[in-house]
Parts: structure tokens; sequence; C-alpha cells
């Protein structure tokens, strides 16, 4: 077993989340609920808008690994494998975080577990079974 697998979990587990939570906190929340308060908001603080990109891309492929690693367990990894219960524990861990952030709101988490769902599928490169 890898000496650094649990460190390297839980900084991606971090990652995932931290980065779609502060994306919740730094997204500008005009006052308003028009386009043109939006716009408004965005220049007025790009730099903002930009760390909050930056925050919910960096969680959404965080959270993508996450993705590939279910489906790894699911239709390639044997039962036996020394990482398995472990792989296992971190899943259900980032999928109670998933719930969080959509308890917090809603629509962002549902958009990230989106696209982490879908890049995580095409990127998950199984080997075939003969």
């Amino acid at each position: 077993m890898d000496p650094y697998f649990i460190f390297k979990k839980c900084l991606l587990l971090l990652t995932a989340y931290g980065g779609i939570f502060t994306s919740f906190k730094l997204f500008p929340h005009p006052r308003g609920f028009g386009l043109g308060e939006l716009i408004g908001a965005v220049l007025f603080s790009p730099f903002q808008m930009l760390a909050a990109s930056f925050a919910f891309v960096a969680g959404f492929l965080a959270y993508s690994l996450f993705v590939q690693d279910l489906l790894k367990t699911l239709f390639q990894m044997p039962r036996y494998s020394v990482n398995h219960n472990i792989r296992i524990l971190f899943l259900v861990i980032a999928f109670l975080s998933i719930v969080h952030l959509m308890y917090i709101s809603w629509v962002p988490a549902l958009g990230a577990l989106i696209l982490a769902s879908l890049y995580g599928i095409m990127d998950v490169d199984l080997q075939k079974v003969d």
C-alpha cells in the first residue's frame, strides 16, 4: 500500500469540498434577481469572480476523481485488494460532503456533481477484462 494514499485522499477531499464551498461564498450575490445586477457585480469585482471560478473548477475536478474511484471500485478492482476498504470509506465521506453541499446551496452543488460525474466517467480509463 502506498504510504501517502490516505494523505492524498484527504487532501483531495479537502480540495473538493473546500473548492465548491469557497465558490459558494465568493460568487457575487447581487441583491436583485436580474441579469443586469449580476453583470454589475461581476464587473465591479472581477477577481472575486475569477477566484470563485477557479475554486469551482478545482472542486469539481477533485470530485471527478472520486467518481473515477467509484467506477473502478464497482467494475474493476478486486474485493481483496489492500486499498478497497479505504477507498470505500473515502467514497462514503465524499458522498456525505456532496449531500452537505446540496443542503447549503443545491443548485451549484448539483451543477458541480453533474460536471464531476460527466468528467469522471469520460476519464475513468477502465481496463478491459478478458
